[in-house]
């Protein structure tokens, strides 16, 4: 072997950051290098020389030797270029979990036998918190899933929802996809042999999302379930409106125009919080079936004894088989949508003494209605 060569070898095992040890048949120790001193405590005249063993607690020290005499009676192999985790135990006496891998190889006509041992404590105390993460999920998810039980026994008794058929198949479709997503990176951070820091952050970002969905869900239906009694007051049906459009952030593309009766307020009397909800959601929708801009109006009319507040876009329009069911609970036509938006609304709609009325046409966009009576005349004094 030449000089450079052997100066290339030499930087390489000086400079290793993992402990590189080398025996021979009878597990001596015959080269060290200084990460292994780093390591293990020792210096390196204290361990060249000694049964490798000396680096093992028990019972990896008891039972090293029988593995090397198997090998060189069987030739079978168990660790050697495998690998495998493994407990180090250091000169003061602390152990470590160690992950090791052996390669085999002759000098001259000596067999000699190389490990490289890698400190894997800090992987270990991650795979303890991943557990103990997993078990807070758990514990989460089956809290999640006992308030979900109550807020569907509590909108039987109260009868908001037509069938539990019906929303129990969709709130398994809401939950189960979430659900199957953590389980999937639970499980890569539980088994993956050497996760990267981004790997781990990614998946642990992923769980923390799919959680916030469920909760989503189930505080949707909470919503639904324990919906006060409407605190109604005397209402401007423009001005509530107005101050709706105006608390929200609407895209650019989007015109909005204002529809109200100039020569006297229509006045109503509801819940101002609530319909707030209500109309919140319905500037939603409109915004949402108009993804390249369109013209949205919102305006009030006088309609027989009710107060119609309408919000009107030109968006893609509803079919009219979903138009039949769209204000059902879990029945969406969004993508990304829980289908509990609608249900709500008509809910709170209904508390308040109104009725909600929708009118679309494919294509051409869709106008939604909400009608409450109006309110009768202040009393003179």
């Amino acid at each position: 072997m030449d000089i450079e060569r052997q100066a290339r070898l030499d930087a390489i095992l000086e400079n290793a950051v993992d402990a590189i040890i080398t025996i021979d048949a009878r597990g001596t120790i015959q080269d060290v290098n200084p990460a292994t001193t780093r390591l293990f405590g020792y210096l390196a005249e204290e361990m060249v020389g000694q049964n490798v063993s000396l680096l093992m607690p028990t019972p990896y020290r008891e039972e090293h030797d029988g593995y090397l005499q198997n090998y060189h009676d069987t030739g079978q192999r168990k660790i050697i270029g495998v690998g495998r985790e493994v407990m180090g135990q250091r000169k003061d006496g602390s152990t470590f979990p160690i992950h090791l891998a052996v390669s085999e190889f002759r000098a001259g006509h000596r067999q000699l036998f190389t490990g490289i041992v890698r400190d894997i404590s800090d992987l270990k105390a991650v795979e303890a918190e991943l557990n103990q993460l997993n078990d807070q999920l758990e514990q989460r998810i089956r809290l999640k899933t006992q308030e979900l039980k109550a807020a569907q026994a509590e909108l039987v008794r109260q009868e908001k929802l037509a069938t539990l058929g019906q929303l129990s198949g969709g709130i398994a479709h809401e939950i189960r996809n979430p659900l199957n997503a953590v389980k999937t990176s639970a499980y890569y951070l539980l088994h993956a042999p050497n996760p990267t820091e981004a790997k781990t952050k990614e998946h642990l970002q992923r769980i923390d999302r799919q959680v916030a969905l469920i909760d989503n869900v189930v505080t949707a239906l909470s919503d639904v379930a324990r919906l006060p009694e409407p605190d109604k007051s005397r209402l401007d049906a423009g001005q509530l409106l107005h101050n709706a459009v105006h608390s929200m952030r609407l895209a650019d593309t989007i015109e909005v125009k204002e529809d109200f009766p100039r020569e006297t307020a229509l006045e109503i009397e509801a819940d101002e919080q609530q319909l707030s909800i209500v109309f919140r959601n319905l500037l939603r929708n409109a915004q949402d079936a108009m993804p390249n801009g369109g013209q949205l109006t919102v305006g009030s009319k006088l309609d027989q004894e009710f107060v119609a507040m309408f919000v009107t876009d030109t968006g893609c329009g509803i079919s009219p088989d979903d138009l039949a069911r769209i204000t059902e609970p879990m029945y969406t036509t969004k993508a990304q949508g829980m289908g509990l938006g609608l249900a709500i609304s008509k809910t709170i709609i209904e508390k308040n003494g109104g009725q909600l009325q929708i009118e679309s046409q494919l294509g051409h966009g869709s106008t939604f209605s909400v009608l409450l009576p109006a309110a009768s005349d202040p009393k003179l004094d």
